[in-house]
C-alpha cells in the first residue's frame, strides 16, 4: 500500500507473525515496487525491528532519517528509522 506521510509517497505492509521467516514479505514487496515506478518512495521501519529493516534493504531502500511515530500494533510511541528508495 503507498500512502502520503508529510506529503511524501511511503510504502507500508504488514503480514501476519505465523509467516515470518518465509521469504514472503520480502519477493511480495519485490513484486509490488516492479509495478509501482514512483520514486523516490519512502518506508518507515521500527528501530528494534530488524527483520523488516531487511526486508527494505533487500529491495533497495537505504536508511535516509530518524522520526518518532505511533506504532498502533505497540501501543506506544516507538523510535523509527525512514528509509528512501531512489531508483
Amino acid at each position: 500500500q503507498i500512502v502520503l506521510h508529510m506529503g511524501q509517497p511511503e510504502v507500508s505492509y504488514w503480514i501476519g507473525r505465523e509467516y515470518w521467516g518465509r521469504g514472503i514479505a520480502t519477493r511480495a514487496l519485490s513484486l509490488f515496487l516492479k509495478d509501482i515506478k514512483t520514486r523516490p518512495l519512502y518506508a518507515r521501519a521500527v528501530k528494534d525491528h530488524t527483520a523488516s529493516i531487511r526486508i527494505l534493504g533487500k529491495n533497495g531502500f537505504i536508511i535516509w532519517g530518524e522520526d518518532k511515530g505511533y506504532a498502533h500494533a505497540r501501543g506506544e510511541e516507538v523510535e523509527e528509522y525512514i528509509l528512501k528508495l531512489s531508483f
